[in-house]
């Protein structure tokens, strides 16, 4: 039995989210129908993340286990010729049987994309937030800092999150304007509470167009009250970027 791993990037925006629906288009049917195309039987495919509808992923992590003598070239070549141009696989590799995409991950890097200004650029119009005007970047900075580290997160989750802890450690949290202007939200975390990435864009947001302050977000962390907070921002500005596992985790692959 071999264990397999993928990794797969993809635009979100036609997609509903990653999980497995009866009706609806999803990362993971697109991906295990392909599979089965390929090796004739049912593939189920494990995930490091369950995105949203419209979020994308410049790198996710998934495997799936299965009896099979096909190279790992079938596998990421193969299977590109069976998938949609939204999504493709940029790697594929044996693990050792105890690699769970999931459970073996101790962290994960998103980043928030925010384009501004009175005009919305058409070609960012699906993979970054247009907000309006201009954004003070180094107060947003000074609020991004306060979040890093140990903290209660209920302040920053949604109502459908069902975690039972609420308490995470964020690693990393960044705000930086590129030169194409496109300002980034970047944080690296052990874990996430449901929509926990959007609700810290959105409170960042609403420090940046200078309604709030550094001393709302530590009122918000200390009272872990959603209904005080920013808004969930939309799907279409977040990328999960990477996913981290202890080293080594590949022990053969075919990445070219």
């Amino acid at each position: 039995m071999r264990n397999i791993k993928l990794l797969i990037q993809f635009d979100g925006t036609d997609f509903s989210g990653w999980q497995l629906q009866v009706t609806d288009r999803t990362v993971q049917g697109v991906l295990e129908e392909a599979l089965a195309t390929l090796t004739g039987r049912p593939v189920r495919v494990y995930s490091s993340s369950r995105t949203d509808a419209g979020v994308h992923a410049f790198g996710m992590v998934v495997n799936f286990k299965m009896e099979t003598t096909l190279p790992l070239v079938a596998f990421h070549y193969g299977l590109n010729g069976l998938l949609p141009p939204d999504l493709q696989v940029l790697g594929a590799f044996d693990m050792p049987d105890s690699f769970s995409a999931r459970f073996s991950s101790i962290g994960k890097t998103y980043v928030y994309r925010i384009q501004t200004g009175d005009t919305r650029f058409p070609l960012e119009a699906r993979r970054s937030w247009h907000v309006r005007g201009e954004l003070d970047v180094e107060a947003m900075k000074r609020a991004a800092a306060v979040m890093v580290g140990r903290h209660d997160f209920s302040a920053f989750r949604s109502a459908q999150c069902d975690a039972d802890n609420p308490v995470r450690t964020v690693d990393m949290l960044t705000v930086e304007r590129g030169p194409d202007g496109i300002i980034e939200i970047t944080i690296k975390a052990r874990a996430y509470l449901r929509n926990m990435v959007r609700i810290v864009a959105g409170t960042l947001v609403e420090v940046g167009r200078g309604k709030k302050d550094v001393d709302w977000i530590l009122e918000l962390l200390e009272s872990g009250d959603r209904t005080k907070g920013g808004m969930t921002a939309p799907p279409q500005g977040l990328f999960l970027v990477k996913v981290h596992y202890p080293e080594p985790v590949t022990p053969s692959c075919d990445a070219s």
